[in-house]
């Protein structure tokens, strides 16, 4: 009887210094992370930094918000998320009419994209007059399809553009005829290529500078709550490094949230953009010509415009004097 009553006071003893021990730690600060593209391992250094820990590792509740083709801007705008995945051509326009916005940190550099044709065409030409299938006029897609076209002798005017949705969506517009050419990224480029489908340009051996995923804050927060987003930085260069550095596990973990893909799918895909991460993820300038070109056509306000105006890179210049990017990555499960 008194061994069992020592027994339950070393329990209650160490129950009590477990929940001190809890009570010690600072609490993770909730974060609202905004992305747009839907099926697609352009998200997975956020994914590797979720599921690996590192988002915890420096104090931080990550949830990762979808957000419909072109909303980001809005959403940053409205406090909804304080932070999102956004490409160029999204920013570009928005940051134009006032909203505040400022890039911190590019995931893609290069336009990376492939356009997809049925199979009985077997000619570039044979397209004109024909659908093809995009995500939203102005965003990423828009501006892949017509760089892709333009490098095959075609205008924007000879095909329909149609607005069909996320990756999956556009796969599917392209296998059941809805359209007869398609924007794609991995995986769904690589099932399309299986199953017989042309591709008629590979955009990333074209080394066109466009940056297709950024992370993109407001200018009032990156002030008012500079160690938020450089922990939050410092996260997501974690991730990168995991997903280039280890072959199994970012597998493992794209597999959670590509439900429905081929385990040799998601391999390519992420092979095919391991490529562009950088793990010193610095945006460059250049990415935004073709994003400025397009907006100037609509607008005047893009005219003449600098467009170091969009970025703010101090953080990682002050990451790299500190010497972070030469140690060694955090662990990642």
């Amino acid at each position: 009887m008194l061994q069992l009553g020592s027994l339950l006071c070393c329990l209650l003893l160490a129950a009590f210094a477990i929940a001190a021990r809890a009570a010690e730690l600072p609490a993770l600060e909730k974060i609202n992370f905004g992305f747009s593209a839907a099926g697609s391992v352009a998200t997975a250094p956020l994914w590797m930094a979720q599921e690996g820990g590192a988002f915890k590792k420096y104090g931080l509740d990550v949830k990762l918000i979808f957000l419909a083709g072109g909303l980001s801007p809005v959403a940053l705008m409205a406090g909804e998320v304080p932070f999102a995945l956004m490409s160029a051509g999204v920013m570009v326009p928005a940051a134009l009419r006032g909203v505040d916005l400022i890039m911190v940190a590019a995931l893609s550099n290069y336009l990376n994209q492939v356009l997809a044709m049925t199979p009985e065409f077997t000619d570039a030409k044979q397209l004109k007059g024909k659908r093809i299938a995009i995500q939203r006029l102005g965003d990423l897609t828009h501006i892949a399809a017509r760089e892709a076209l333009k490098h095959v002798g075609l205008a924007e005017s000879d095909l329909q553009f149609q607005q069909i949705g996320g990756g999956p969506a556009r796969f599917t517009a392209l296998q059941s005829g809805l359209v007869q050419a398609a924007v794609l990224t991995p995986p769904y480029s690589t099932r399309a290529r299986k199953l017989g489908y042309r591709v008629l340009v590979n955009l990333y051996d074209l080394k066109i500078p466009f940056i297709g995923t950024g992370v993109v804050t407001t200018k009032q927060l990156l002030v008012s709550r500079r160690p938020l987003v450089a922990n939050l930085l410092k996260a997501i260069v974690e991730g990168i490094r995991f997903s280039k550095r280890d072959r199994e596990a970012p597998i493992k973990i794209a597999e959670r949230y590509l439900p429905g893909a081929a385990r040799e799918e998601i391999a390519d895909a992420l092979d095919h953009y391991s490529r562009d991460l950088d793990e010193r993820p610095y945006a460059r300038a250049e990415g935004f010509k073709i994003a400025l070109d397009l907006t100037a056509q609509q607008t005047p306000l893009a005219k003449g415009v600098d467009v170091e105006r969009f970025i703010d890179s101090s953080l990682l210049r002050e990451l790299e004097r500190s010497g972070f990017f030469n140690a060694p990555a955090g662990s990642a499960k």
